[in-house]
């Protein structure tokens, strides 16, 4: 069983309760006959029936490895009212339900962990949330107070950052290395809590926030040894783990379907908090995802999901139950993550890294190829420009970018993902006169979105800046 982490619950957490109004919800069975509940009646709903051509992923019948059929499709369709063959009908999703998500999608999302995953420890459950952002504000509630600290990577994703600043919350940057965050500087920080003036009157943090597959923005995947390292400190020193893993089904290399352990597979006390998305895998437009942890935290996260989106979208969640649980099941959706969308990420990371580096001088600029996620992240040899030394780092990177935008070639300011402090005087909107971190020499490049074609002219055109601004 998981350990009693309650004493981890912050004010907001810890005063949370179930709705009451919720609480009649489960005796509308049966022959009930409900004068209760300020249900709209389903004769209201404009909406006949929900349909979605979706990708099939029936096996070819001709073959007898298990592909997918080329270019074959299948048609979803979820009706208004009940149906024998179908799991959910319109009456049901548009209505209003409990915070745990409807239960044909949010019992496809608990085998789909508990397969992938194998939780070690009994009373785990999962809550589907409105995507992994959703998911984070509601943890960062669930366990953090005004005043308090969570630790991070010393290079992260922004909105996780912007999501503490406004309550109060600040963070702590751990270093990282080409696995992510280091286990022993994670340890560092905590062994010495307390032993600097700034310091002092601040409480140990208890929250590590981390993104351990194809980290956003350097793409690092920690190996199976940092996660365990990352672990013990946590034991160690009673902290609870933010697993976010959005790009955990975009690895490159998995050779059998034998996945990257996850931190939620290792940990036996029911310390991690693991948020999913269908956003990378699906659609982010669906704004559907899950969270994974011990039962006690899922039950204070539902009464925050019935105070606030009460659950993801009806029709999102009926069209995502009728496609993975009516038509792909547990072993199409694996399928479709392997050979569909892993394939195509893979594909395009390794054309983006051939033509970068087929036109960028390695004097320059440089990055380590990733092995996850959407992102590559490229060092700039400030060192090797004219100016080194006479003008900031930071002067010379926003030359730099003022140039790429000059040239039509846009990438992701380094900046951006610093966790180190903002100057008051700086407008992070104004980002053409914005470069404040002295260490971000750094640009982050995606290849998620451009066509073949528009990878392989930015190169061209990065290649070209690059050249022009190191010669000037």
């Amino acid at each position: 069983m998981a350990k009693d982490f309650s004493s981890f619950l912050s004010l907001e957490g810890a005063t949370r309760k179930k709705s009451p109004l919720k609480s009649l919800i489960p005796l509308m069975h049966g022959d009930m006959i409900s004068l209760g509940g300020g249900l709209p009646h389903p004769s209201t709903f404009p909406f006949h029936s929900l349909s979605a051509q979706i990708t099939s992923m029936r096996p070819a019948a001709h073959q007898q490895k298990a592909v997918v059929a080329a270019a074959s499709s299948d048609t979803v369709t979820v009706p208004l009212a009940p149906q024998p063959d179908k799991i959910e009908s319109l009456t049901a999703s548009l209505q209003y339900g409990i915070g745990t998500g409807i239960k044909s999608l949010r019992d496809f999302c608990r085998e789909h962990v508990r397969l992938m995953h194998q939780p070690q420890y009994q009373d785990w459950d999962v809550i589907l949330s409105a995507g992994n952002t959703d998911a984070f504000s509601k943890v960062v509630g669930l366990l953090c107070n005004r005043g308090d600290k969570i630790l991070v990577e010393e290079w992260t994703y922004p909105t996780a950052l912007e999501t503490l600043d406004p309550h109060g919350i600040g963070h702590v940057a751990v270093e990282m290395d080409g696995e992510g965050m280091t286990a022993t500087g994670l340890r560092r920080i905590l062994d010495n809590w307390g032993s600097t003036p700034e310091q002092a009157n601040d409480p140990k943090p208890r929250v590590v926030y981390l993104i351990p597959t194809g980290q956003n923005p350097t793409g690092a995947t920690m190996s199976v040894k940092r996660r365990m390292d990352i672990l013990a400190v946590a034991q160690d020193h009673d902290l609870i783990l933010i697993e976010d893993d959005p790009y955990y089904y975009l690895q490159f290399h998995v050779e059998g379907g034998s996945w990257m352990p996850t931190l939620l597979s290792m940990d036996t006390d029911g310390r991690v908090i693991r948020l999913d998305t269908f956003s990378k895998t699906l659609a982010p437009g669906c704004r559907v995802g899950y969270m994974s942890m011990n039962a006690r935290f899922c039950d204070t996260m539902q009464y925050h999901n019935e105070v606030t989106i009460q659950q993801p979208s009806g029709f999102s969640q009926a069209i995502l139950a009728e496609m993975l649980v009516s038509h792909w099941g547990q072993e199409g959706y694996t399928r479709y993550l392997t050979d569909n969308v892993r394939t195509e990420y893979l594909k395009r990371s390794q054309y983006l890294q051939t033509e970068l580096k087929t036109h960028i001088n390695p004097k320059l600029a440089s990055f380590i190829e990733p092995s996850a996620g959407m992102f590559i992240w490229i060092k700039i040899h400030v060192d090797q420009h004219p100016r080194y030394k006479t003008v900031k780092d930071s002067a010379l990177m926003l030359d730099l970018f003022r140039k790429c935008v000059e040239n039509n070639v846009l990438m992701v300011p380094g900046w951006q993902f610093s966790c180190k402090p903002k100057p008051q005087d700086v407008d992070p909107a104004d980002v053409m006169n914005c470069w404040f971190d002295e260490d971000a020499n750094y640009l982050r490049a995606t290849f998620a979105y451009a066509s073949f074609e528009q990878m392989k002219e930015a190169s061209i055109r990065f290649g070209q800046t690059l050249d022009q601004f190191f010669s000037a």
